[in-house]
């Protein structure tokens, strides 16, 4: 008897659920990594400790409803997705600014690790 667990293939696919977690989306706007620019939102959530966390989401893509379905097999949405690649992590600091205009926004600044070795520590 086979009692091997039969693995699902999950590659190029995912699941949206309905958020039931109290996220709140707190800043949007761009920002370069590399020379590259990015759509990106600020999320604030609590982390596993219960401390309140800005956590930044990236644009990779868009859903559009279809509204002229002929029929239950095709899709209910289409779009494109960027596909994303994973080059590492790189520490990011966050300074409270205000403009000329008087808005307030959030300046970003990414750098690699080996930039300052002291200030690694996130």
């Amino acid at each position: 008897m086979d009692y091997s667990v039969k693995k699902f293939d999950d590659t190029n696919k995912g699941i949206l659920f309905s958020n039931t977690d109290d996220w709140q989306i707190r800043h949007q706007g761009k920002v370069n990594i590399d020379g590259e620019e990015h759509r990106v939102i600020g999320v604030l959530r609590n982390n596993k400790d219960g401390q309140p966390i800005i956590e930044l989401y990236r644009a990779m893509g868009t859903l559009k409803k279809q509204d002229d379905k002929s029929d239950d097999n095709q899709p209910d949405a289409k779009g494109v997705i960027n596909a994303l690649k994973n080059d590492g992590a790189k520490p990011i600091s966050a300074w409270k600014k205000t403009s000329d205009n008087g808005n307030t926004y959030i300046s970003l600044a990414l750098r690699n690790f080996d930039d300052n070795k002291d200030n690694d520590i996130l």
